[in-house]
């Protein structure tokens, strides 16, 4: 594995962004032949990364990694946030994490250094072209939020972190309280970059929401100072923060990508997480030398690319509401709600999980209630479930359709289809036992780390 020592020992950020604002310097986009923005297949794919830079330990690994997708035809934007410890390829320097990538471009003098290398191994990982990639330190993420007059995060639940590191190396407390918080640039780091919060706040993926949110509040401040609109702010904002960043856009793009941004419905942006839950794409597994890195449930990158590939057909799904009913068909508790978990992650609307009357399927089978209808719909299921379809429901599972409703009266789900699972379904029911597992670990290791907390604080009393 690389040393985080050697890369801490590296020079930080080799090139900066570009000298702006100057207006002369910029092309007249209006009549150049260069196109400004890169388009393909009407779609934009920008990558967000964020590392700690000077004065941090791995000053150049990536602690954040985010694709921003735009779809033009429709001014729709997708945001999925990509897990540090996914086990990838990296061009030129074998399996490892994917938040090594910036590191190694930046030591072996990858051309267009770190950020280039990121962008090429999350291209070769999820199958898309990633069009532009915007990095950025810990110190210039602070210049960009304190230069904005803060922002304002809500905090789901209350956590503390009694592990969280210091400037000089060593480790520090900090805890946030449920609510709305008006937070500064360090202020929005620490609730970033916490890695060790209590009251499930721990994990990488709790990590990754809570960046996405503070993502959110910092569009909210842009918009609502009507910045993306106006270019001069931009440039001020850029040029606070150009010792700090690293990317492939150059200042005379930016009215044009201000243009298109404009026209983005921001407030309808979806958020996604590829993880290791139920329904997630991921798996935790341990190498041959002993890291806890995550890797496909498929056992290749199949179900990664497909769905980066249809990130804007899952949030039609979404915005459809397209319902299905599923039944477990086997005696194997949780398949029928482990596979209604995957479902939803692609955008469909689990109406109702239930027992068949026969719990004997070898096969999974799925039964088209829309009459042919969903045709889009019915060919996404069957990729994920790898199994067909049928338009003639057994009489046995006609009472699947029914359910009470809190006056106790008998109502039709106004479902698309029904999905009886079946014994077929291995990868599932791997995963689940997997997961349980790993849940168990968890729940352990909390209740262990609440037991000498509270040790601790009745120590600190006496």
């Amino acid at each position: 594995m690389l040393s985080y020592k050697a890369i801490f020992s590296q020079e930080t950020l080799g090139r900066t962004l570009v000298k702006l604002p100057v207006v002369s310097q910029i092309k007249n986009i209006f009549g150049a032949e260069d196109t400004v923005i890169t388009q393909d297949a009407d779609r934009i794919n920008f990558l967000l990364m964020g590392i700690g830079g000077s004065g941090h330990e791995g000053a150049l690994l990536t602690d954040t990694m985010m694709l921003a997708s735009i779809k033009l035809s429709t001014n729709q934007i997708a945001l999925i946030s990509i897990p540090r410890d996914l086990l990838v390829e990296i061009p030129g320097n074998g399996w490892q994490r994917i938040n090594h990538a910036s590191a190694y471009g930046e030591i072996n003098k990858y051309p267009g250094g770190g950020s280039a290398l990121a962008a090429e191994t999350v291209e070769k990982t999820f199958g898309i072209p990633i069009h532009y990639w915007l990095r950025i330190d810990f110190s210039g993420f602070e210049k960009v939020i304190d230069s904005l007059g803060g922002i304002d995060v809500e905090i789901e639940r209350s956590f503390t972190d009694n592990q969280y590191p210091t400037e000089d190396f060593k480790v520090q407390t900090i805890s946030f309280e449920q609510g709305i918080e008006h937070m500064n640039g360090d202020r929005a780091l620490k609730f970033a970059r916490s890695r060790h919060g209590d009251n499930w706040e721990g994990s990488d993926f709790a990590r990754s929401k809570r960046q996405q949110k503070i993502l959110m509040a910092v569009k909210d401040k842009v918009l609502n100072w009507k910045t993306i609109i106006n270019p001069n702010r931009l440039y001020n904002i850029f040029n606070q923060v150009k010792n700090h960043t690293e990317t492939n856009i150059e200042s005379w793009q930016l009215p044009e990508l201000a243009g298109i941004l404009k026209n983005i419905d921001f407030n309808s942006i979806e958020h996604y997480i590829i993880d290791d839950s139920p329904g997630g794409l991921l798996k935790p597994i341990i190498t041959p030398e002993g890291a806890a890195v995550l890797a496909p449930k498929s056992g290749d990158l199949s179900e990664l690319n497909d769905f980066v590939a249809n990130i804007f057909v899952v949030k039609n799904l979404t915005d459809r509401k397209i319902e299905i009913i599923i039944a477990n068909g086997t005696d194997i508790e949780g398949l029928a709600t482990y596979t209604g978990s995957t479902l939803s992650s692609w955008g469909f609307t689990i109406s109702r999980l239930v027992n068949s009357p026969r719990q004997d399927f070898e096969k999974t089978v799925i039964y088209d209630l829309s009459n042919g209808q969903e045709k889009e719909a019915l060919k996404i299921i069957k990729n994920r479930l790898n199994t067909n379809a049928s338009s003639n429901l057994p009489e046995f599972l006609q009472p699947l359709l029914y359910k009470n409703n809190q006056q106790g009266e008998q109502i039709k789900i106004e479902a698309s289809f029904l999905i009886v699972t079946g014994s077929d379904q291995k990868k599932s029911i791997e995963a689940i036992e997997q997961w349980q597992a790993e849940q168990n670990r968890l729940s352990t290791e909390q209740t262990e780390k609440e037991n000498i907390n509270e040790k601790t604080d009745n120590q600190t009393e006496e």
